[in-house]
């Protein structure tokens, strides 16, 4: 066969600086392959396969470089151009991570002008999940420009751009995400059988994936290839009820305040929703085309004007445009001289959250020739409900083509990179295994684990991102699933060298579970590197809790690492989300002061705590405690207890 190098080895490449660099890839049996870059030469011997691994020489960072790799006696020979030598991260999670910065728009508009970065180049790892490991992806490097950044992981940009401008050398980014994955997809077959706890759920998995019954079902796939079990949309019968024209009156319709979705709007079901709203434009906009933006939709939707259809947006089963912003042009004759304009949107979810999820800055109408002239649509919309699917929550069978299938993601978007040279690994994920937040403290470590081992890497970085401030705000949440998830994301770093959480507490939305600013979560990504992993002393790490001390006079002394220069608030107020309980294990609000590095906490209803805790809710609402560089602590509880919700009963967790 041709020689064939792994799919990273491509033209304009960054590889990593002093590390031995492995290059491998496939050639005729037993030949001899030799590859040489910067004056350094390396050889080996392909085996009885074709395959070849050899490493060259660690290298200064610096560049461009040619990276040429021959097989002696076939002759072939490939010669990578434009190659860089500095650091190379791999940025992997859910949808947070994978979130690009065109879906982020408008509020990296800046970033992305000024993304002329040719020294930061991304590696965008494609979405697969076939039955097997693998060992090639379909990708290519790409630099930072203005075009391309758009399609960049936003945090993972945010992470490059941050250590390139601190460390001056070139920056590489292996971006692997898939949104709505479960950690379990991305730990290989062996870590998960080894894990205890999700043994038997492997195995279960195991003794149907293969089965021929299971692939009697392959002939009933979808057009992406998966065995879905998601409702079809089940027809367009509001426009037959004249739904879409501007004569239709729905002032009996109910209002819905936009952006959100119909779940967080009380609308516990997947299905089609229906959403009105008429506004008054100028009459200098007569006989202008105009542009109309109402955000992003979830998942599907069809958009009308005056009662003609001025855009739609996926088919079928697609999911992809659930965050894509929907831009539509409305022909100059839909206005005529008529000085309004009646837009109706119909949104078809068929699985999890579904609506017009903004931001509301996007949604607008204004002549395509004078945004300057935007007329606001977020706001009140009148809504109807046109099919109620109940609630869709299985989304497809596990196994081929499954992305939430044991082990499939490390298989198709992990292993293939095993094992260019890397430093290390930010990793965004969790939302996904919220309600497995007692599962999973001990699977992201074992990823941890799993991941250095199959690099060979015992002190390969490793960072991760916080669960962000999300759903209802609430000073306290007895059962938050999303407290024990940030609780468990902190357990599973203790005692791991080269590990470290990026809290993100503050910087979280109410009402959307992918918060458009991501430069804050990448920017603290890269400080922690920058001081775990490169050693910058300048960059601060966020106070953590470390020990509580219960007084006889009813204080609480909650004492703090990484507060060597004091702590303080965010915003100059009194300390907020301090809860303390006592025996009878019923939190009461707080009083809470700083003392140097230390909160000393106290409630008059509380005479004897045996606990505290602090901001310890999905959404804790005004938490506000920080370092003196504004950084904020990460959520805490000094108790292991926990609420049985359905029987309102404390038990030991």
């Amino acid at each position: 066969m041709s020689l064939q190098l792994a799919s990273p080895f491509q033209d304009n490449a960054v590889l990593q600086r002093d590390q031995t660099l492995p290059v491998w890839g496939w050639t005729a049996p037993n030949a001899i392959v030799k590859a040489s870059i910067a004056g350094n030469v390396a050889c080996c011997i392909s085996n009885a396969h074709g395959e070849f691994l050899l490493r060259l020489p660690p290298l200064a960072a610096g560049g461009p470089h040619s990276l040429v790799v021959e097989a002696s006696e076939s002759g072939d020979r490939v010669t990578l151009q434009n190659i860089l030598v500095g650091e190379v991260w791999l940025a992997s999670g859910q949808s947070n991570m994978g979130w690009t910065m065109a879906a982020s728009l408008p509020v990296v508009e800046d970033d992305v002008k000024s993304a002329e970065y040719p020294e930061i180049r991304f590696f965008n790892v494609p979405r697969t999940a076939v039955l097997g490991p693998q060992s090639t992806v379909e990708a290519r490097w790409e630099n930072a420009t203005p075009e391309s950044v758009l399609m960049f992981s936003a945090v993972a940009f945010a992470f490059a751009r941050r250590l390139h401008k601190a460390l001056g050398v070139p920056i590489g980014v292996l971006s692997s995400a898939w949104g709505g994955t479960f950690i379990q997809a991305w730990l290989s077959r062996s870590a998960l059988a080894m894990h205890t706890p999700v043994q038997d759920w492997l195995a279960t998995y195991e003794s149907a994936a293969w089965g021929e019954s299971r692939w009697d079902t392959m002939i009933k796939t979808g057009e992406d290839g998966r065995v879905s079990t998601l409702p079809t949309d089940p027809g367009n019968t509001g426009v037959e009820k004249g739904w879409a024209s501007a004569a239709f009156d729905d002032t009996a319709w109910p209002v819905m305040d936009l952006p959100t979705t119909w779940q967080y709007a009380g609308l516990e079901f997947s299905g089609v929703l229906w959403f009105r709203r008429t506004v008054t434009v100028p009459a200098a906009w007569a006989g202008r085309e105009l542009s109309l933006r109402i955000g992003t939709v979830d998942k599907q939707d069809i958009t009308y004007v005056n009662g003609q259809e001025v855009g739609r947006t996926g088919k079928g089963r697609e999911e992809q445009w659930w965050n894509v912003e929907r831009k539509y042009v409305v022909p100059a004759a839909v206005l005529g001289t008529g000085g309004t304009l009646s837009i109706a949107v119909r949104a078809f979810s068929f699985v999890h959250d579904g609506g017009l999820r903004g931001p509301a800055q996007s949604m607008k109408v204004h002549p395509v020739d004078a945004p300057e002239e935007a007329i606001p649509l977020a706001g009140g919309w009148r809504y109807a409900v046109e099919h109620n699917l109940g609630q869709v929550r299985e989304t497809h069978i596990m196994g081929h083509g499954e992305q939430n299938s044991p082990h499939i993601l490390f298989d198709n978007m992990i292993r293939p990179l095993i094992p260019y040279a890397l430093k290390g690994a930010i990793w965004y994920q969790g939302e996904s295994n919220a309600s497995q937040h007692d599962l999973y403290g001990g699977l992201l470590r074992e990823l941890i684990l799993d991941w250095r081992r199959h690099w060979g890497m015992p002190r390969m970085a490793f960072y991760t991102v916080q669960l962000p401030n999300y759903m209802a705000p609430m000073e306290h949440q007895q059962s938050s699933k999303w407290a024990r998830l940030r609780e468990s994301q902190l357990w599973a770093h203790e005692g791991l060298a080269d590990t470290g959480l990026a809290v993100t507490i503050d910087v979280g939305e109410e009402k959307d579970i992918h918060p458009k600013d991501k430069m804050p979560v990448g920017l603290r990504l890269a400080n922690t590197a920058l001081r775990i992993t490169y050693g910058d002393a300048t960059c601060y790490p966020p106070p953590a809790a470390r020990g509580f001390s219960f007084g006889e006079d009813g204080r609480v002394t909650v004492d703090f690492h990484h507060a060597e220069d004091g702590l303080s608030t965010t915003d100059g107020a009194p300390l907020r989300t301090f809860f303390v309980a006592g025996d009878d294990r019923v939190f009461h609000p707080a009083l809470a002061e700083v003392t140097g590095s230390t909160v000393v906490v106290r409630s008059d209803a509380v005479p004897r705590p045996v606990a505290v805790r602090y901001a310890w809710a999905d959404n804790p609402l005004g938490c506000n405690l920080a370092n003196h560089q504004g950084l904020p602590a990460s959520p805490f509880r000094s108790d292991c207890w926990e609420i049985q919700p359905d029987r309102g009963v404390v038990t030991e967790a």
